[in-house]
Parts: structure tokens; sequence; C-alpha cells
């Protein structure tokens, strides 16, 4: 079990060989974009999710996405609970590149020829103590950005970029599917409880919240 095919992605290769990941020895199909990880300060994996599809990123490029995002109305303090916010303030920082909210299940036929054919997403789940997606009903909202997909013959599986590790995450589909689909109450910021986040107009379960919602980003 050598996991050729991602040979030529060390980042990839690393977290496979290392949690002997057999279901991605032998893919039936894949995609990746290699991005850069950078780990986020406070409240701010959306900005660094966005950050980190944009290209080398700073603590300076970072702070330039957090004060658009304030000017804009966005956020208050780095925290983004409204995709269509997320998709306006990708908007303004990626001229070049197709941006479009999702509203629906991401474990779908559609989604998946998306990412096959090298699109990237930005996906709001709640992280378990892991980083993994769970089922929190969107207390401990997070935000990745989706950056491969691999088809293998009994399942479909996501290579993910966030702002709590360094590593390439691995996660199957319908989990993150699921985690995305229940994100409907905000949770409290245990590093500073009295912190004041901005919420959409109908919360996050709303049309301009998170719950099924994400952004795609065709480059």
């Amino acid at each position: 079990m050598n996991f050729s095919w991602a040979e030529n992605y060390p980042e990839v290769h690393k977290v496979c060989t290392l949690f002997t990941l057999t279901e991605l020895n032998d893919p039936v199909k894949y995609s990746y974009k290699a991005l850069e990880g950078f780990t986020q300060d406070g409240p701010q994996c959306g900005l660094v999710a966005l950050g980190m599809y944009m290209g080398s990123p700073t603590k300076e490029s970072i702070q330039l996405l957090l004060e658009t995002a304030q000017r804009q109305g966005y956020t208050n303090n780095g925290e983004i609970f409204s995709a269509h916010d997320m998709a306006e303030l990708a908007k303004i920082h990626l001229k070049s590149t197709d941006i479009q909210v999702y509203s629906g299940l991401l474990n779908t036929k559609e989604i998946k020829e998306i990412l096959l054919q090298g699109a990237n997403l930005l996906v709001p789940y709640d992280t378990d103590k892991d980083n993994s997606p769970c089922l929190l009903k969107g207390h401990k909202a997070h935000w990745a950005i989706i950056c491969g997909a691999v088809e293998t013959d009994t399942n479909f599986f996501v290579l993910a970029r966030h702002g709590k590790a360094r590593n390439i995450a691995i996660w199957k589909l319908s989990d993150l599917s699921a985690s995305n689909a229940q994100l409907n109450e905000v949770g409290t910021y245990q590093k500073q409880p009295d912190i004041t986040f901005m919420i959409p107009e109908g919360g996050i379960a709303g049309p301009l919240g998170l719950n099924c919602k994400s952004v795609i980003l065709r480059s």
C-alpha cells in the first residue's frame, strides 16, 4: 500500500500513510489543488480559509481580509456567519474567480462532479475535538476550504485545509454534508465569552446564514 497517486503531493501522501487510509489507496478519480496552510488567530476561520485559497497567506493578508470584512459590515471580530457575506468578500478580492453561493446538501452528484472538475468549496461545518465534522447544531461552527476530492469504489472523500491544523484533513463527503446541514444555532467563543458576533438576518439557519450553504470557487 503506497498511495502512489498522492506521491506528487507530499502533504496528502503524509496523511494517507500516517493514518493508513486504505480506502484511498487506489481511487477511481481524484482532483487536488495544493494550498499553503495557515493557523488562525481568534475567530477568523472563514478569513483564513479564504486567505489560503487566495494563496501565500500571511498575518498581513488575513488582516487585510478582516479590515475589508469589517468595513463591509460582514464581521465584528473576524467571524463570518453568512455564506452570502463570505461570497461577497471573496468577490472583492478574487476578481477573476467565478464565485457562487451553493444552497443544498453537499453529498450530491452535482457537488461531486464540481469537485472532481477542480472547483473548490468554502464550507462551514461543526468541528469536533479532532477538527473533523460533527453534529453540534452550529455551536462549534468552523470554516474549511475544500481543496480536493477522491472518489473510490465505495465512497467519496474531500481534502480540506482549515485554520486549526497544519496538516491536510481528509473526510467523507457524507460526514461534511451532514454537519453543514444542521448549523442552526450560534455557540459562544470560549476564549472570549462576551464577544459580540455579527449574525445575519434570520440567523445562521436562515437564507443568509450557514445551514446547507457553501461557496463554490472556480478559478
